[in-house]
């Protein structure tokens, strides 16, 4: 399972970011960015949720877990 994550660590790390893009990239492009990488982090951590969750359900039968996968919203590439 994902670690959870506290309101401070996370605003840190959002800050951080935006620093990194400071001076280099308007405020306006680089928002796009920040909100971007939310975006992956949040299907991917959903998407490594569920794939827990069918681990557990069906243990040893990869083809199940991987087909019941395909049917996620979300599609992650395999070997993600």
């Amino acid at each position: 399972m994902n670690t959870p994550i506290n309101q401070g660590a996370l605003n840190k790390a959002l800050w951080t970011a935006c620093d990194t893009f400071r001076g280099t990239v308007s405020a306006d492009t680089y928002k796009d960015f920040i909100l971007t990488m939310l975006f992956l982090k949040y299907i991917s951590d959903v998407w490594q949720d569920h794939y827990d969750e069918y681990k557990k359900q069906y243990g040893d039968e990869p083809e199940l877990i991987n087909e019941m996968m395909k049917n996620e919203r979300f599609v992650l590439p395999p070997g993600y």
